[in-house]
């Protein structure tokens, strides 16, 4: 016997729906909501990590990595009712768990970019390069 033991894998659609509902109630944005938000002043919040960021990210925007975030909420200089627009990669991985996290922390008017950078880039709307 080579001392195998017995494992049990998690169903991945069981697994993802499961992540799904703990950030279901997190309000989303598509692009073009997003790009009406910030033309209004909305602060934008990078979460992606640095390496992947600094290569594109949308104009204006805040680089907070999800890991550091929030350690970083008391510098953001936001009021808690002011609209932020908060993007990862895809929208759908830190994205959405760092809008939970600002909206438990009180900022009530923090959204998700539903598609993400990929989605805005796709979309053809402007972004910057550093």
């Amino acid at each position: 016997m080579l001392g195998l033991t017995r494992r049990r894998f998690v169903n991945a659609p069981t697994l993802q729906a499961s992540w799904h509902s703990r950030v279901s109630d997190v309000r989303e944005v598509t692009a073009r909501e997003a790009q009406a938000l910030m033309a209004v002043g909305a602060i934008v919040i990078d979460v992606r990590d640095k390496a992947v960021s600094g290569r594109a990210h949308l104009p204006g925007a805040l680089l907070i990595p999800m890991d550091v975030l929030e350690a970083r909420m008391d510098k953001l200089q936001a009021t808690k009712t002011a609209d932020i627009v908060v993007y990862c990669g895809d929208g759908s991985t830190v994205g959405p768990r760092a809008t939970k996290l600002l909206n438990r922390a009180g900022y009530i008017k923090a959204v998700n970019l539903k598609s993400g950078y990929q989605g805005w880039s796709a979309t053809g709307l402007p972004t910057a390069h550093e």
